[in-house]
C-alpha cells in the first residue's frame, strides 16, 4: 500500500508543458484615405478616377475607410467607377448619409474576406455640428473573428476653437469606447487633423483613464510635434501636393491621417497588428514640404507618386491585420476560491484568490497576467519559475507575509489588483495573452456575498460563472476568517447532503506550515473505511492517524510532531466505501 501511495505522491509532483494546437494565419490590409470631397460627377472628379484606381491597384486594400465622400452620389461612383471598375463585385460598401455635412465617411470592403454586421453613426459632434463617427461591426469570414472600425473626420484648423472642438469629439468617442470590454478588438482611423500629440484631443484618445477599456494607441508610437517639423518627415500624410493653391498648398508637412489600435490588437491574440506594417503610402521621408512626385520617389513608382498627387491632397495610410484561427489557451487553470472581503484584517492585507491546475502538466506562470475588466492588471514576474503543479491549489494574495495577511500561505503576492467587495472580475491570461479563465461575480444575488469568508467553487467540472456553483466557506483559518486557501474547496455543511461530493474526499490541514502540531480535517460522502497516514519525502510512514470505519461527514484529528525534524511531509488519506475507492494527498511543511 505504501509503495502505491508513494507513487501517487510522485505523480502529483510531475511536471510538463502542453503543446499548442495547430493554427492558421490570415493577413488583411486595412486602409484609411481622405479622397478630397469626391462626388464622381464633376469633370474634376472624373479626371481623378484614373488616379484613384492607380492608387487602389497599387495598395490592394481589403478594407477602406474613406473620408470626404460626397453623399450617396460620391459613394456609388467611388464603388462603381474606382473600386469595381476593372473587376465587378470585388468590393462592397456601407454608407450612412451624415446630414450634418456634405462630406461623409464610407466603408468599402472585400466581401470574400469580410462580412459587415452593422454600420451606424456615433454622435461625437461638438457644438458646431460637424461629422459623426462611423461605427462598423465586421466579421472576418475565415476565422469568425469580430472587430469594430470607427471612421472619424475631426474638425480641421489650428485655432484654439478648432482644437477645442477636436478635443470634445475625441472625448465623446472615448467615452463611448470605454463601454466595451477590455479585450474588444477595434481600430479608430481617419483624418484626425491633429497638429501634435500634446493636443487635448489626441490625449483623450490615447491617455490612461479610470474607465480604460476604450484606450487606443498609435501603432507606430510616433509621438511629438508633427506640424512643419522635418523630424517627422517619414510619417507626414498631408499635403501630398506642392503649389496647388488654397487648401492643397504646402507640401508634405502634417500628420493628419492615422490608424489607432486598441490594446487587444497590439498584444498577441486572435487579431493582431503586424509589426512594421504601418505605411504612409508614397512617403519616402525625402519630400518634406514638397509634392511627393517632386524629383524621384524612393517609396513608390513614379506613376503611383503622380497618381497620389492628382488623386487627393492626403496620402492613404494602411496597416496589416493578422487573424489567427484556433486561438485559445490550452491550459486548464480554474479560479476556485476568492476572499474578496476579509473581516479579520483590511482588504489590503487579507485579499487573496486561489487557482487550481486541472491539467496533468505543470506550468510556469511567469509572464501570465491577472486583471479585471477595468484598469486593474498585474503581470506575474520573477527571477525563478513561478510553478503551479498538476493538481495544485495555488494561492495569489495582496500580501505574502503569513504573519500579516491573516494566516494565509501565499504562493505568489501581486500588486495593482483589488477584489471588489460587491462585484468584480478575475481574468487569467497566459504568457501569449490568451484568456485561460475568468470569473465574474456579482456580489449577489447569484453569487455568494460573504464578509469574513471566501467564496468557494464546488465542482471543477461545472460552469465557473454560475453563482449556484459557489458557496460561502465555513472552515476557519489563521486570524479567524473562513476559507481553505491552498486546499480543496468542498467546504459545505455536512447537513447539506445535496452539495456533498459523490466521488470525492476532502483533506485539509491547519496550520500549514506547522510547528509542531496541526489539525487534519477530512470529509467523506458515505460511511466507510478511512486510513490517514503521515509520510516523509521517501514515502516512509511516520505515523498513522486514522485507521478504521468512519461515519459520513466531517472528521478532525491532531498530529503532534515533537520528535520529527523540519522538512516536507505528506498527509495521505485512503477512503473506501462500497465500490468507491479514493486517495487524497496533501503536502505539509514542518518548520522548527
Amino acid at each position: 500500500m505504501l509503495r502505491y501511495i508513494k507513487s501517487i505522491v510522485l505523480l502529483l509532483l510531475a511536471a510538463g508543458m502542453v503543446p499548442l494546437s495547430p493554427q492558421t494565419f490570415y493577413n488583411a490590409r486595412l486602409m484609411t484615405y481622405n479622397i478630397l470631397n469626391y462626388q464622381g460627377t464633376s469633370s474634376g472628379d472624373n479626371s481623378r478616377e484614373d488616379d484613384l484606381r492607380t492608387v487602389i491597384e497599387y495598395t490592394e486594400p481589403d478594407i477602406i475607410m474613406a473620408e470626404e465622400v460626397n453623399g450617396d452620389t460620391g459613394f456609388n461612383h467611388f464603388l462603381d467607377d474606382v473600386l469595381n471598375f476593372n473587376e465587378a463585385d470585388l468590393y462592397e460598401g456601407a454608407f450612412v448619409d451624415q446630414s450634418s455635412t456634405d462630406i461623409d465617411i464610407a466603408l468599402f470592403f472585400k466581401p470574400d474576406i469580410f462580412d459587415v454586421t452593422s454600420v451606424t453613426t456615433i454622435d461625437i459632434t461638438s457644438n458646431y455640428g460637424h461629422r459623426d463617427a462611423l461605427e462598423c461591426v465586421i466579421t472576418h469570414l475565415a476565422t469568425g473573428e469580430e472587430f469594430r472600425l470607427y471612421g472619424v473626420h475631426l474638425k480641421a484648423g489650428n485655432q484654439s476653437d478648432d482644437r477645442a472642438d477636436r478635443e470634445q469629439e475625441a472625448e465623446n468617442l472615448r467615452d463611448y469606447l470605454n463601454g466595451f470590454d477590455y479585450d474588444a478588438h477595434f481600430f479608430v482611423l481617419g483624418d484626425f487633423n491633429f497638429y501634435n500629440s500634446d493636443e487635448g484631443g489626441f490625449q483623450r484618445r490615447t491617455e490612461s483613464q479610470t474607465e480604460n477599456n476604450g484606450h487606443h494607441f498609435d501603432a507606430i508610437d510616433e509621438l511629438g510635434y508633427w506640424h512643419d517639423n522635418d523630424a517627422y518627415a517619414d510619417v507626414h500624410t498631408q499635403s501630398s501636393r506642392g503649389d496647388y493653391g488654397g487648401q492643397w498648398y504646402g507640401g508634405l508637412d502634417d500628420r493628419f491621417d492615422f490608424i489607432l489600435a486598441s490594446n487587444s490588437v497590439l498584444v498577441y491574440s486572435s487579431l493582431n497588428y503586424v509589426e512594421e506594417s504601418y505605411v504612409s503610402v508614397g512617403n519616402d521621408g525625402n519630400h518634406y514640404n514638397q509634392a511627393i512626385n517632386y524629383g524621384s520617389n524612393d517609396a513608390v513608382p513614379a506613376s503611383v507618386a503622380d497618381a497620389l498627387v492628382d488623386a487627393s491632397d492626403h496620402l492613404p495610410v494602411y496597416l496589416e491585420m493578422e487573424f489567427i484561427s484556433d486561438v485559445g489557451a490550452d491550459e486548464n487553470i480554474i479560479v476556485t476560491e476568492i476572499m474578496q472581503n476579509p473581516s479579520a484584517l483590511s482588504d489590503s492585507y487579507g485579499e487573496w484568490f486561489e487557482i487550481y491546475n486541472a491539467d496533468a502538466e505543470s506550468y510556469d506562470l511567469r509572464n501570465w497576467t491577472i486583471r479585471d475588466n477595468g484598469s486593474d492588471i498585474h503581470v506575474i514576474t520573477g527571477k525563478f519559475p513561478v510553478t503551479i503543479e498538476s493538481g495544485q491549489y495555488f494561492v495569489l494574495g495582496r500580501n505574502g507575509d503569513y504573519s500579516l495577511n491573516g494566516g494565509v500561505e501565499v504562493d505568489y503576492d501581486y500588486s495593482g489588483i483589488t477584489l471588489g467587495n460587491n462585484d468584480d472580475e478575475i481574468i487569467v491570461l497566459n504568457g501569449e495573452g490568451f484568456e485561460v479563465c475568468r470569473v465574474e461575480y456579482d456580489g449577489g444575488p447569484e453569487f455568494p456575498d460573504p464578509t469574513g469568508a471566501s467564496m468557494a467553487f464546488l465542482d471543477l467540472e461545472s460552469d465557473i460563472n454560475d453563482g449556484a456553483n459557489w458557496t460561502e466557506s465555513t472552515t476557519p483559518y489563521g486570524d479567524g476568517d473562513l476559507g481553505t486557501p491552498g486546499e480543496a474547496n468542498w467546504d459545505v455543511s455536512v447537513d447539506d447532503k445535496e452539495t456533498l461530493p459523490s466521488e470525492m474526499i476532502l483533506l485539509t490541514a491547519y496550520p500549514n506550515p506547522f510547528n509542531p502540531t496541526f489539525d487534519a480535517t477530512f470529509e467523506i460522502p458515505y460511511s466507510g473505511f478511512v486510513k490517514l497516514t503521515v509520510l516523509n519525502v521517501l514515502g516512509q510512514e511516520e505515523e498513522t492517524l486514522v485507521d478504521g470505519f468512519r461515519e459520513v461527514g466531517r472528521h478532525s484529528v491532531e498530529w503532534q510532531a515533537d520528535r520529527q525534524s523540519s522538512g516536507v511531509y505528506f498527509l495521505v488519506l485512503v477512503y473506501e466505501s462500497g465500490d468507491l475507492y479514493e486517495i487524497d494527498v496533501l503536502k505539509l511543511a514542518l518548520l522548527k
